[in-house]
């Protein structure tokens, strides 16, 4: 597998979670500030940027 591969593969999952944590925190109305820094984490922990 080479790298563009490997960070395809990381940025769809954490596209995947930040998916279905952001229908979570929608549903049950989280603070915008607090789910801007969970969705950041995500993207950092798999080491992928958020730019859409």
């Amino acid at each position: 597998m080479n790298t563009s591969d490997s960070y395809d593969s990381n940025l769809s999952q954490a596209r995947g979670l930040a998916s279905q944590l952001g229908m979570f925190a929608e549903e049950n109305d989280i603070p915008k500030d607090l789910w801007d820094s969970l969705e950041a984490t995500i993207y950092n922990f798999y080491q992928v940027s958020n730019d859409r």
